[in-house]
Parts: structure tokens; C-alpha cells; sequence
């Protein structure tokens, strides 16, 4: 309702031109990572927008936009200081959510090599290209089956197929020249 006074409709369009303001101001802020939700808050985030006379501006619980949540889920778990975009399209941080990550100075990007897809977890790194995987782990499980079209190069300490070894140290007992067959590897 407009005021019918010039002076009160003066102070209700400086309030408005502030509203609006300070809506477009929060439609897109940086911020860090504060508090990672537990429990009913699992996959939401506080994020610390801003700090003014040693005072922090921290939001309340906040969603994460994700990469895929239909038929292909694609979840990534934010870690306490990482920087983030919140965006809110009306401005107001009650709708925001956290759009993306962005390097910063404590979390520097690590993709020295520029591989197209590097996904790194810990010291745990998948390296794709256009003609190659690499997966480097301290350890690797693959569950369910297995083909392999092509050479198969492997360089270790050891293998072994259920708990024996066939590796390059490996020993058959039961040895007979000819055409017999051998026992199988001893160790």
C-alpha cells in the first residue's frame, strides 16, 4: 500500500531501493564452509559468508546442488573450509543453495598434468583422457566380473589366484619331462 503522505512515500521507496539492494547483493555470494550437517542434516551445509568487525556471518543450513540426482547420482560431500558459491534467485538466503566449488588459496587446484577429468579423493586420484585411465590407490577392489579385451601388462611384488601364487616367483612340484602335466603351483 502506498503511503498518502510525499514525506512516508519517500521513506517507503528508500526502503524498497534498499530491499532490492541488498536482495541483488545475495543472489550470489562467496563463501567457506563452516559446519557439515550430521543426521537430519546430512548433505546440507552452514556456510560462513562474510566476517564484519570480527563478527562471522554464518547462513543456516544450506543444500548442495549436485552434478546428477536421477537415474545417474552424482554426489560430492563438501569438506569444512572449502569455498563455495550460494546462490539464491530471489535473493532472499532462505531459498539458497551452494552451487559449486572454487579454488582458493587453502585449496588449490592440483591437475598439473590437465587431464580432462581428474577426480582426486585423499591420495586417491582417477585420471581420465581421451584415450586412457589411470586410478592411482593403495588399493584397488573390483567387484563382479571381469573381461579384458587386450594385453595385460602387470608389474608387482606378487599374484595370486585364491591365495596361491602365480606370479613370476611361482614353483610347480610333480615336474616329468614329456607331455604330463604338473601339480599345481606350491605357493
Amino acid at each position: 500500500m502506498i503511503p498518502d503522505k510525499l514525506p512516508a512515500q519517500m521513506a517507503d521507496l528508500y526502503y524498497r531501493i534498499a530491499e532490492i539492494e541488498r536482495r541483488a547483493r545475495n543472489r550470489k555470494r562467496k563463501g567457506t564452509i563452516a559446519e557439515i550437517g550430521t543426521g537430519e542434516n546430512a548433505g546440507k551445509y552452514k556456510v560462513k559468508l562474510s566476517q564484519n568487525g570480527g563478527r562471522e556471518f554464518v547462513s543456516d543450513w544450506i543444500k548442495s546442488r549436485v552434478l546428477g540426482g536421477g537415474a545417474t547420482k552424482i554426489d560430492v560431500m563438501r569438506a569444512q573450509g572449502e569455498q563455495v558459491d550460494v546462490i539464491s534467485e530471489s535473493g532472499d538466503l532462505t531459498d539458497a543453495e551452494i552451487d559449486l566449488s572454487t579454488y582458493s588459496d587453502a585449496n588449490a587446484r592440483e591437475n598439473g598434468a590437465n587431464v580432462p577429468f581428474h577426480l582426486k579423493i585423499g591420495d586417491t586420484v582417477l585420471a581420465v583422457s581421451g584415450d586412457s585411465v589411470t586410478v592411482t590407490a593403495a588399493t584397488t577392489k573390483i567387484i563382479g566380473d571381469v573381461e579384458i579385451e587386450g594385453s595385460v601388462t602387470i608389474t608387482g611384488a606378487s599374484l595370486t589366484h585364491n591365495d596361491k601364487n602365480v606370479g613370476s616367483t611361482h614353483t610347480h612340484g610333480g615336474v616329468i619331462a614329456g607331455g604330463d602335466s604338473t601339480d599345481v603351483p606350491n605357493n
